[in-house]
């Protein structure tokens, strides 16, 4: 009996050796694992650090270089009397009439055969003003440029797009006949930004 019991004592140590072995195999294999991940980390850290470095560079040189040409644009500018002023500015913004995503022709005739029809005005800006804003303004359209535009049929729909440099309204008709004619005009004043020859507008739905 004796001889049986000091068996099972020592096959009871052995199990609970080999659970602390697996156990710390396990605490080692976990400290490995953390210890990838860690290095993983710093090695990432590094790469955006470097990269962080490299855009603030770009960015730096990006600034001297917009403060290098602005004073040379404002040397070339400053013995500009107030009409060339105004007609820079004017060149700074665009304006443009388009049927379904296409420029009305200058004698202010379109053809269509879709059913829906979209007319669009839309006025860009420059993304960067080289001008004090007071003389910047003054090259818009006067008034508001939507209300450059005289719809005399009644559209499905109206909508107004804005986005940064670019807003625009939008007429649609839906359900065109065929053989209709949808017509309105612009003012004399977006007639000659357009380089339009004539106000009246008209679209023919074949």
């Amino acid at each position: 009996m004796f001889i049986l019991v000091a068996c099972s004592n020592k096959n009871e140590d052995n199990s609970l050796n080999s659970e602390k072995i697996e156990e710390v195999n396990a605490l080692t294999q976990l400290s490995e694992d953390r210890a990838t991940q860690i290095n993983k980390l710093k090695v990432q850290n590094e790469e955006l650090q470097a990269t962080l470095n490299n855009i603030q560079t770009d960015l730096n040189y990006k600034k001297e270089e917009s403060k290098y040409y602005k004073q040379l644009i404002d040397d070339l500018i400053s013995d500009y009397s107030d009409d060339q002023l105004k007609d820079l500015a004017v060149e700074l913004w665009d304006y443009k009439l388009k049927i379904n995503g296409v420029s009305v022709p200058t004698n202010g005739i379109v053809e269509i055969q879709e059913n829906t029809i979209e007319i669009s005005l839309l006025q860009s800006q420059s993304a960067y003003s080289i001008l004090p804003p007071d003389i910047y303004l003054q090259g818009q359209i006067s008034g508001d440029y939507i209300d450059h535009l005289k719809m005399t049929s009644n559209p499905s729909e109206t909508y107004v797009t804005d986005g940064t440099v670019v807003t625009a309204i939008h007429h649609k008709f839906v359900d065109v006949e065929k053989d209709s004619t949808i017509s309105f005009t612009v003012s004399e004043e977006l007639k000659k930004r357009l380089g339009l020859k004539t106000n009246q507008i008209t679209i023919n739905k074949k």
